[in-house]
């Protein structure tokens, strides 16, 4: 199970501990162990997930509202190919719904 603390995705059971899988800063999804650093692998705007490496940019994989994931390139759009409570990482729950799933999908599987 992955869990989040200041910034960092670790895949240990509780929070703070692990292994370092990345971090997330305004938006942008890294592979570095402490918030800021690595590459980018993907970032989040209005709740459309993108795979570019600057905020807004790349091309759309899913969108994230009302606590459904859906595979359309505009907020709301799509099919539901998910809900929130399935894409789990202890200690983000007070993030925003799309950082947790895009965090998920980036950091520890792949969703699309």
């Amino acid at each position: 199970m992955a869990n989040f603390r200041n910034g960092v995705i670790r895949d240990g059971s509780s929070i703070g501990s692990g292994n370092a899988l990345g971090n997330i800063k305004d938006g942008i999804i890294r592979n570095g162990s402490s918030v800021g650093s690595g590459n980018a692998l993907g970032n989040i705007k209005d709740g459309v997930v993108r795979d570019g490496t600057s905020r807004g940019s790349g091309r759309a994989l899913f969108n994230v509202k009302d606590g459904r994931v859906r595979n359309g390139s505009s907020l709301g759009s799509g099919t539901v190919i998910g809900d929130l409570e399935d894409y789990p990482i202890k200690g983000m729950e007070r993030e925003l719904d799309a950082d947790i799933v895009a965090a998920y999908h980036f950091l520890v599987k792949k969703i699309v």
